[in-house]
């Protein structure tokens, strides 16, 4: 009996032999027409598809590449618009801010010079007032004064008249009267 692996060579050795002898085009040895049919067909295909195919679709591709590129672009550049608008709106805020700090601080100042001038205004009229109500007092005890004395004169001279028993006519008792007046005060004639 003979070895399986002499076998094997024996047949593969046998078949070569035989393919040589016919030179049938086969799996293993194609035929050189076959190849270059099979190359020129592929070849249209290629250009059927690049043409038709391939060509719309890189073209869509390149298309739809584009639309991303710009909507990417968009993108960024609307991140940076709302950047920019979110500065200026905490700029504006702080603005704002410091604006309404500084109207508080000058209605405070306003107020205070405000209630300063007010009660400067009320001492000075208060003072005012004092001062009218002392001349106006100062001119009452002058009345005062004045009325009690004419008063003083003219019940001196009519005691005086009832003592000497005497009747005065009018211009008489006036100047007594006046007489008695200076007498009894000769400051009051300076003020007269």
């Amino acid at each position: 009996m003979a070895n399986p692996s002499e076998e094997v060579t024996a047949t593969v050795g046998h078949t070569a032999e035989t393919a040589g002898a016919h030179a049938e085009p086969g799996a293993i040895s194609p035929d050189v027409t076959m190849v270059i049919l099979t190359w020129v067909t592929f070849g249209i295909l290629m250009a059927v598809l690049y043409k038709y195919a391939w060509k719309p679709i890189l073209q869509a591709l390149d298309q739809r590449e584009e639309k991303i590129r710009r909507a990417l672009d968009d993108a960024k550049k609307a991140e940076e618009k709302l950047r920019e608008i979110s500065e200026s709106k905490n700029q504006l805020i702080a603005k704002a801010d410091e604006e309404a700090k500084d109207i508080v601080h000058r209605a405070r100042q306003a107020a205070v010079e405000a209630a300063k001038v007010i009660e400067h205004k009320a001492r000075e009229e208060a003072q005012i007032m004092l001062q009218n109500a002392n001349q106006e007092i100062k001119a009452m005890s002058q009345r005062a004064r004045s009325s009690l004395k004419t008063e003083s004169a003219h019940l001196a001279v009519s005691l005086a008249g009832k003592i000497i028993h005497e009747t005065l006519d009018e211009e008489k008792h006036k100047k007594l009267v006046d007489k008695f007046i200076q007498e009894f005060d000769p400051q009051e004639n300076e003020n007269l």
